[in-house]
């Protein structure tokens, strides 16, 4: 209920196009009713009693009938269409707003092809939603009641009887819709799946290829995908007996009422006009009620897709502090730091000093919490403890603030397709010589121009950290997170590049992850953190020494 609550807020919004198409939705019911009465006097009067006279008003009146009846239609087809435009421009632009500003944690343990299937496939299920299911929903029971009332004008008794039919058509809407319903939403989280290992093999082509794991991958995926073809094939299933059911039930329904008219005609009761105007309504009304009862099946079986949505739009936002800091003075202070992922423990008992203008260097084995270290300092994860800069709580800190502050680089570069222009407006920099002066101190010496198109898929991992490391040079923040940045360059290049970064911002504050002792001897000071505990801390070489003798 609350999901059909949800939708209904959201149409409200465009309540005016709304009223228009319910009034096309009534000039189309009208012209349809009107057509089915004018069918009376069609047959009594021309094809029976032969008036000649008459022949050229009814058709008149029938082309007028047709004429409103179409007006209806395109008002009807063209203003749910833009509602319903307007909708989806607002909804992906308010989920893809929700994904950039969700709080990093929503992201953890999260397959990445869930949240794309999400912003694709849920969408497009949500537009068929409100632009063909709620349509059928708003015109086609309006053209059900005004051919209802063509019926029991024409013979309320019989319509009365057929009447006692309507809960077996509710009865199977319930069913089907409800079978559907929860195939739709298997095909859904299949669709995500399929979708996250298909991104997944892209990205790890090269080690499928070099691990001639192909045949591994195939099995995986085609897995996957006879489960998709299971569900996705069951909800077509109920769909289209749910179709079967409805075409047979209602002409058998009309089968019946042609043998009471005929019987009817027989004993002169009823005149051939009248009961072909009754077969006429009750023809016409098979298309819109079946539509009607489909637009019903469709819509209570797509609202898990609303559910997912939901979900998605109310994606916890990262917690922003209400405390200002423009710079960074003194020292950071991690007192007790502690970090849990569920039941994991990635950090305990972390307890640091980090002064001003201090390079510090962080080393120890892969997973023991070098990279959850950083994350937390820049603002991303949540944490226990206390981590203060300048004293002030680093959670109490506005995000803006903090982002200005420092800059956290990661091994894994992004890079998007685009120029290299665009690639550095992520820094907020635009103008030319400053853009070109970063690309130089990072070394990019790939780059042509600020108008080259550059493809991720295209560039090394160097290129693609080096891009990223020009962003730096242009923020030019005061505390600088390194996550393996340069894991990806030569060791020339990297050289080049760190030289580069320390004479630039020679007074500013380095936290630096590193594999190679060579950045770590860099470094005034170096802790050597396992199993997310600092179990050293003291000058690069006696950290590095301590770091290869002991288990």
């Amino acid at each position: 209920m609350e999901d059909i609550k949800w939708v209904i807020n959201r149409l409200g919004l465009y309540w005016h196009y709304i009223l228009i198409s319910l009034l096309g939705s009534i000039f189309e019911a009208t012209g349809t009713a009107g057509i089915s009465l004018l069918i009376k006097s069609l047959v009594d009067k021309i094809f029976l009693l032969k008036d000649g006279g008459e022949i050229l008003k009814i058709v008149l009146m029938l082309m007028a009938l047709v004429l409103l009846s179409q007006l209806g239609n395109f008002l009807t087809s063209f203003f749910s269409a833009l509602y319903t435009e307007k909708e989806m421009v607002k909804l992906r632009k308010e989920a893809f707003t929700k994904l950039l500003r969700a709080d990093y944690s929503a992201f953890l343990g999260v397959l990445p092809g869930e949240f794309a299937s999400r912003v694709l496939s849920d969408m497009q299920l949500y537009k068929n939603l409100i632009g063909s299911y709620v349509v059928k929903l708003i015109r086609d029971p309006i053209t059900v009641i005004f051919l209802i009332g063509v019926l029991l004008y024409r013979d309320w008794l019989l319509t009365l009887a057929l009447g006692l039919l309507i809960p077996v058509h509710f009865a199977t809407v319930k069913y089907f819709g409800g079978k559907r319903g929860k195939y739709i939403e298997r095909t859904q989280k299949g669709f995500a799946h399929v979708t996250d290992k298909v991104f997944s093999s892209f990205v790890g082509f090269e080690s499928i290829r070099s691990f001639k794991a192909q045949e591994t991958f195939e099995k995986i995926f085609n897995l996957l995908n006879k489960t998709l073809f299971r569900s996705s094939l069951k909800s077509h299933l109920y769909f289209a007996l749910n179709s079967v059911f409805n075409y047979t039930f209602g002409y058998s329904v009309v089968a019946l009422v042609i043998i009471y008219g005929g019987y009817r005609i027989a004993e002169g009761s009823i005149t051939p006009g009248d009961f072909i105007s009754y077969l006429t309504a009750l023809v016409f009304l098979q298309n819109p009620l079946m539509e009607a009862q489909k637009g019903i099946m469709e819509f209570r079986s797509s609202l898990p897709v609303v559910a997912r949505i939901r979900e998605l739009l109310n994606l916890r936002e990262e917690y922003d502090g209400h405390v200002s800091i423009k710079e960074y003075k003194k020292e950071i202070v991690v007192d007790n730091l502690r970090v849990n992922l569920g039941k994991r423990e990635l950090l305990k008992n972390i307890n640091l000093r980090i002064t001003k203008g201090e390079k510090l260097g962080i080393m120890g084995d892969t997973g023991s919490g070098k990279s959850t270290l950083l994350r937390v300092l820049s603002g991303l994860l949540p944490y226990s403890g206390s981590v203060k800069l300048d004293g002030v709580e680093l959670r109490d800190i506005k995000r803006e603030d903090l982002r200005d502050i420092l800059l956290l680089l990661s091994q894994d570069s992004f890079v998007y397709p685009g120029t290299v222009r665009e690639n550095l407006l992520i820094a907020g920099e635009k103008e030319d010589r400053k853009l070109l002066e970063a690309l130089r101190l990072a070394a990019c010496d790939f780059v042509k121009n600020l108008d080259q198109y550059v493809d991720p898929k295209s560039l090394s991992g160097g290129e693609k950290q080096r891009l990223a490391l020009a962003r730096v040079f242009l923020k030019s923040p005061q505390i600088i997170l390194l996550d393996e940045a340069t894991s990806a360059l030569d060791a020339k290049r990297e050289e080049e590049i760190l030289n580069n970064l320390f004479k630039t911002f020679e007074d500013r504050t380095f936290l630096i992850v590193a594999h190679r002792f060579s950045n770590l001897l860099r470094c005034d000071r170096v802790i050597v953190i396992r199993e997310g505990s600092i179990v050293f801390e003291g000058e690069p070489r006696e950290a590095i020494d301590y770091f290869l003798q002991s288990p």
